[in-house]
């Protein structure tokens, strides 16, 4: 899953992952993870905004952590695993597309487009 999102443009803070656990830097997108964390929980993908290096606040997170022991539980394979990513990448752009509508870079304002 690390690979995949890598390879479609997402910077994982630690370059890769060796276990279940992955850390997204979204500020790298101009986005906080706050925002992805509400575009996931609308497609019911669960995520949790998360503190990065150089965050100012824990309100504005700059990324989502994700830990894939609940897909693995179901039963999902290495390509369904890939196929995460996808959806996880497709909601980080949903994410940038709404800001952009918001015209703001306020959760209130993001909210009000979900």
């Amino acid at each position: 899953m690390s690979k995949e999102l890598i390879a479609r443009g997402n910077t994982l803070i630690t370059g890769g992952t060796d276990n279940h656990l992955m850390l997204i830097n979204v500020k790298a997108r101009g986005l906080t993870g706050s925002k992805v964390e509400k575009i996931c929980d609308a497609a019911h993908i669960t995520v949790n905004k998360n503190t990065i290096v150089g965050d100012k606040s824990a309100l504005t997170p700059g990324g989502i952590r994700i830990g894939t022991p609940a897909i693995t539980t179901r039963g999902y394979i290495e390509e369904d695993s890939r196929e995460v990513a996808r959806f996880l990448d497709e909601t980080i752009k949903l994410s940038i597309e709404m800001q952009s509508r918001a015209g703001s870079k306020k959760l209130k304002d993001f909210e009000e487009q979900v």
